[in-house]
């Protein structure tokens, strides 16, 4: 994983563009709501540390009731925009506690 001092992260062909909320896997950018974007980089912007899930409401639905539901559905957006499997998992699901990006 690599940032480059403007806000990009590049992990495997993936490039994420934390300032303007794009995903991108090559030249192909990858279709992904704006709220998984912002988990993602937030995610990614903690790299191997745990990121609660009462962080990840916080920041992403603020001043929100937001059912755990949601997230758990953003989560597997992602893992399946990034093509995760047990032999990549990028996301790794920290029992009861939240999510720790593992790429």
């Amino acid at each position: 994983m690599r940032n480059d001092g403007q806000q990009f992260y590049e992990f495997e062909d993936f490039r994420l563009d934390a300032a303007r909320g794009v995903l991108s896997q090559g030249e192909t950018i990858i279709n992904i709501t704006p709220k998984a974007v912002e988990i993602l980089v937030m995610l990614v912007e903690n790299h191997g540390e745990t990121v609660s899930k009462d962080e990840i409401f916080a920041k992403v639905w603020p001043d929100s009731f937001v059912e755990e539901a949601n997230l758990s559905v953003n989560v597997a957006t992602i893992r399946k925009m990034l093509g995760a499997d047990d032999e990549t998992p990028y996301i790794e699901t920290v029992s009861r506690r939240g999510y720790r990006f593992v790429a």
